[in-house]
């Protein structure tokens, strides 16, 4: 959590240095007319026109404090049923996030990954227990970097923010259990998640 934060601070900051400086050459242009005499260009226009055209034009450019906005997406799935052999079984929770997940008009445009929250439920009946939360990036499910996470409970991971986002990237809840208990293992729950991103 603290790194997504420092990362959405800095993005801050690089935004409020752009505006300073949009400030600043709107200052710097609004003296030049009052210093410049009427002179011409050489498309016959005036200097004092161009650089009433060149502050419009800086007065379009957005300033102040403006960070991108976080977007998120939620999602809810049930594990699946685990068939228990005698070397253990895994129940899956897979989100996909297809385009419908996404704002209308947003394919293409680059987007970063900031965390995923998780909440995770368990398989009681079952022995060892242990959990993984796997990410693909899009249209690429075939490879998946996974770290542990922990049955029955939550957090927030920023492992995969490095990693390509967008749509059709996917989240996998690995629930593995060993042999020994229940054959047939029945999750307690659902799996969650909530993705942050930032166009």
């Amino acid at each position: 959590m603290n790194r997504a934060l420092s990362e959405r601070e800095s993005y801050c900051r690089i935004d409020d240095d752009l505006s300073f400086m949009l400030f600043n050459l709107r200052v710097m242009v609004m003296e030049a007319m009052n210093a410049l005499p009427d002179s011409k260009l050489m498309l016959g226009i005036s200097m004092r026109r161009y650089l009433i055209v060149l502050l419009i034009g800086i007065s379009l450019l957005p300033y102040g404090a403006v960070c991108a906005e976080e977007k998120v997406i939620s999602k809810t799935v049930t594990p699946s049923v685990i068939n228990v052999i005698s070397i253990g079984g895994t129940g899956l929770a897979v989100f996909d996030l297809s385009h419908a997940y996404f704002p209308a008009g947003s394919f293409g445009v680059p987007k970063q990954l900031l965390g995923i929250d998780w909440s995770t439920t368990s398989y009681p009946e079952n022995i060892k227990e242990s959990v993984e939360l796997c990410y693909s990036q899009p249209y690429n499910g075939a490879q998946q970097t996974c770290v542990p996470i922990w049955p029955g409970t939550s957090g927030t991971l920023t492992n995969f923010n490095d990693q390509r986002f967008g749509q059709g990237a996917r989240i996998t809840i690995k629930h593995h259990v060993l042999g020994g208990g229940a054959r047939v293992g029945y999750p307690a729950g659902s799996d969650a998640v909530t993705v942050r991103y930032r166009d």
